[in-house]
C-alpha cells in the first residue's frame, strides 16, 4: 500500500526533471555559441529586430564575462600606455588609475570575433565608459602595507596636495592608511604616514617611499646571536649610505662578557630606530664610532638613534651600555631610554671631540647601584666613581686616557688621528630626564647621574629644559673643596659663554 501511494505523487520523477533541465540549458547554450539564434532569426525574417535586441540570459552573461578578460566587479588598472577609449576620448590623464569594472560591452567584427570594452568607475566618483580591453591590466598590489615602517626618499619634494616634504626627507615613519591615487598619471596608491619626527603627512605617492632595513633580532636568540645580527646590519649600512636600521617590536638580549672584543661598530649616514624595542643588556655592550681623520668632524657623521629602550637584565646590580665616539659630526640621539645600564665609573655616552650634535627627549634612569648605600666618601676613594657623567663631553687625544685605552687598543689609526687635542663643540642637551631607579616597593635602587666634563674644557654647548632628580652627587657635601664644582648635576669648564638654563635640579 505504501508503494502505491508513492506512485500517485507524480508522473515524472525528480531525477528525470533534473536531467531534462540540464538538457534544455545545454541546448540553449549551444544555440547561443554557434550563432543559431541568428540563423533562426533569418529564417523567421527577424534580422532587423535581432540587430536591435540583446538576448540576455543569466548563464549567457556569465559565459560572456568568462570569455572577456575581466569580469563585472573586478578591480582593474588603466594601462600606463592607454591613449584613447573606443570612442576616441583621451585616457592619458587616467593612466595607472585603479577602478572597478561596472559593465562589460561586446561587439563583433566582420569575422564574428568579440571585442570587449568596459565601463570602469573610480572611488572619487569619476567613470570611464568605453575602455578597450587592451588598455586594462590586472591591478598591482600596493608595494607597502598598513602598519609597515617605510622611509621617505631624499628626492621627495611634495605630497599630492602640493605640501612640501623637505622636512621629512630620509625619515622613517609608519603607514596609517592606504588609498588609490587619482590625482595624476602616477596612479596606483597613495599613503598617509606618521613620521618618527612626530608629523603626520597624507597623500604621499608610492614612488616617494622606500623600504627600511629590517633588523632580524629574535627574542629567543642568545645575546651573542643578536650581537652578530646587529654587526651584520651596520656592515650593510656601511655599504649603503642613508640606511635606516629598523628594530622589531619586542625584547631582545644583547651584550657580552668581553665587550672590548665583541663590540658593535657604528657607521656614518645611518639611523637605528626602535618600534617599542627593548635591548636587554647581559654583561656589557660597547658600541664604538671610530675616527676617520685628524679633524674633529672626521668620524661617524649623520648618525641617528631613536625610540630604543636600553635596559639592564639585572635591575638590582645593573649592567653596562656605552657608546664611545672618537671624533664625529651631526649626531641625533632622541627619544630613547636607558635603564640601569650606567655602572660605577662608566659613561653611557663618552664623546671624544664630537661636533654639531643633539641629545633630546631621552630618559636616563639609575647610576651606580654599588654606591646607593654609601653615605660618606672615604679619603682614598676614587671621586670619578661618584660623578662619572651619563653624557661626557670629552676631548679626544692620543694618550689613551680619555677613552680608558679602549679605542686605542683596537684602532691602528688612533695615534695618527688624535695627535691634536680637540674639544666637543656645538652640542645640545635638551628635554632629557636623569632620574633614580625605584623598584616596585618604592625603594631607591640607584640614584641618578650627571652630565658634563671633568678632565678638559668643552666648546660651545646648550644645556636646557632637562630634569635632574635625586642625583648621586647631591648626597655629598663637597663645599669648600677643590672638587666641589664636579659634584654638580651639570659640570663643565669652558671659555665660551654657554647656554645652560631652565634645568630642573632637585
Amino acid at each position: 500500500m505504501k508503494s502505491r501511494k508513492r506512485q500517485r505523487k507524480g508522473l515524472v520523477r525528480k531525477n528525470e526533471i533534473i536531467i531534462l533541465t540540464l538538457f534544455v540549458a545545454s541546448a540553449v547554450s549551444l544555440l547561443a555559441f554557434t550563432n543559431s539564434f541568428g540563423v533562426l532569426a533569418k529564417s523567421l525574417h527577424l534580422e532587423k529586430i535581432n540587430k536591435s535586441i540583446t538576448i540576455s540570459l543569466p548563464f549567457g552573461k556569465k559565459n560572456m564575462e568568462q570569455t572577456a578578460r575581466y569580469y563585472s566587479g573586478e578591480q582593474v588598472q588603466i594601462s600606463s600606455s592607454a591613449k584613447k577609449d573606443s570612442l576616441g576620448k583621451g585616457l592619458s590623464h587616467y593612466q595607472n588609475w585603479i577602478g572597478t569594472v561596472k559593465k562589460i560591452k561586446s561587439q563583433k567584427d566582420s569575422r564574428q570575433k568579440h571585442h570587449y570594452s568596459y565601463e570602469v568607475t573610480f572611488d572619487n566618483g569619476k567613470a570611464l565608459k568605453y575602455v578597450q580591453e587592451k588598455d586594462l591590466v590586472k591591478t598591482k598590489r600596493s608595494k607597502y602595507s598598513k602598519g609597515q615602517i617605510v622611509k621617505l626618499k631624499s628626492s621627495a619634494t611634495a605630497d599630492l596636495d602640493g605640501s612640501s616634504l623637505t622636512d621629512y626627507r630620509a625619515s622613517a615613519g609608519k603607514i596609517d592608511h592606504i588609498s588609490y591615487n587619482h590625482s595624476n598619471t602616477t596612479g596606483g596608491y597613495k599613503y598617509d604616514i606618521t613620521f618618527d619626527e612626530g608629523g603626520k603627512v597624507t597623500n604621499i605617492q608610492e614612488k616617494d617611499l622606500d623600504k627600511v632595513y629590517e633588523v632580524q633580532l629574535k627574542s629567543e636568540n642568545t645575546a651573542a646571536q643578536n650581537n652578530e645580527i646587529l654587526k651584520q646590519a651596520f656592515a650593510y649600512a656601511k655599504q649603503h649610505s642613508g640606511t635606516i636600521l629598523s628594530l622589531p617590536n619586542g625584547e631582545f638580549k644583547i651584550g657580552s662578557q668581553t665587550p672590548d672584543k665583541d663590540y658593535i661598530t657604528l657607521t656614518s649616514d645611518t639611523e637605528i630606530r626602535g618600534d617599542n624595542t627593548t635591548l636587554l643588556v647581559e654583561g656589557s655592550a660597547y658600541w664604538f664610532a671610530f675616527a676617520t681623520g685628524t679633524s674633529a668632524s672626521d668620524g661617524v657623521k649623520n648618525f641617528t638613534m631613536r625610540n630604543i629602550n636600553i635596559k639592564a637584565s639585572d635591575l638590582e646590580k645593573g649592567n653596562q651600555f656605552m657608546i664611545m665616539a672618537d671624533h664625529g659630526d651631526n649626531w641625533k640621539i632622541c627619544n630613547n631610554s636607558f635603564t640601569m645600564v650606567h655602572k660605577k665609573g662608566s659613561h653611557i655616552f663618552d664623546l671624544g671631540s664630537l661636533q654639531n650634535s643633539a641629545f633630546e627627549g631621552n630618559q636616563f634612569t639609575g647610576y651606580a647601584p654599588e654606591l646607593t648605600n654609601v653615605s660618606k666618601i672615604d679619603d682614598n676613594a676614587d671621586l670619578h666613581d661618584f660623578y662619572s657623567e651619563v653624557i661626557q663631553l670629552d676631548a679626544a687625544e692620543s694618550s689613551g686616557v680619555w677613552d680608558g685605552g679602549l679605542i686605542k687598543a683596537i684602532d691602528p689609526n688612533y695615534e695618527n688621528y688624535n695627535k691634536e687635542k680637540q674639544l666637543c663643540n656645538n652640542i645640545t642637551i635638551a628635554n632629557n630626564s636623569f632620574v633614580p631607579y625605584i623598584d616596585s616597593h618604592g625603594k631607591i635602587i640607584a640614584y641618578s647621574g650627571t652630565i658634563g666634563q671633568h678632565s678638559s674644557d668643552v666648546g660651545l654647548v646648550k644645556i636646557y629644559d632637562n630634569v635632574f632628580s635625586n642625583s648621586l652627587v647631591s648626597r655629598f657635601n663637597q663645599n669648600g673643596k677643590s672638587e666641589a664644582w664636579i659634584f654638580k648635576a651639570i659640570h663643565l669648564k669652558s671659555n665660551y659663554n654657554n647656554a645652560v638654563y631652565a634645568n630642573s635640579i632637585s
